[in-house]
């Protein structure tokens, strides 16, 4: 049986070389490319194998996947972060719910699939107000020059 201790050891060290960078502009790809990297390493330090994480290590990977959120969201995902900012949140209650026995790993993963389908709608939702034409009462009047 492999020990997960080294594994843990190096997850100070991943912490604090995230912290030590300085955040990247807004909306950029370096800012995508960020938590992009700090997910990456939430998922090699809690997989036991590529797309396996164990039972035990769900809410541990569910934290860290919040925190990488909170900290590289707000640049990532510009006007879009709350939505996942809450999603993160949601996903770590899943986790704990997994871990004190109230859902089942199917369970939980259904209840991923749902946050997952909520952000996506949210998503939607949020672009569609973005894009949307002012109401006509708003609009801008073009000024009127022949008296």
């Amino acid at each position: 049986m492999q020990s997960t201790f080294p594994s843990l050891s190096l997850l100070p060290l991943f912490v604090l070389t995230a912290c030590a960078a300085s955040a990247p502009p807004p909306n950029t790809p370096q800012a995508e490319s960020a938590l992009y990297q700090a997910k990456q390493t939430c998922l090699d330090t809690y997989q036991t194998r590529p797309g396996q994480v164990a039972a035990n290590n769900m809410g541990k990977l569910m934290n860290c996947l919040a925190r990488a959120t909170q900290k590289y969201g707000r640049q990532a995902y510009g006007p879009y972060a709350p939505i996942y900012m809450e999603g993160a949140s949601k996903g770590v209650e899943a986790a704990q719910h997994l871990r004190e026995g109230l859902y089942t790993p199917d369970q939980f993963g259904s209840e991923i699939g749902l946050i997952q389908e909520q952000e996506n709608s949210a998503i939607q939702q949020k672009k569609a107000q973005i894009n949307a034409p002012l109401d006509p009462i708003l609009q801008p009047v073009p000024a009127n020059t022949t008296h």
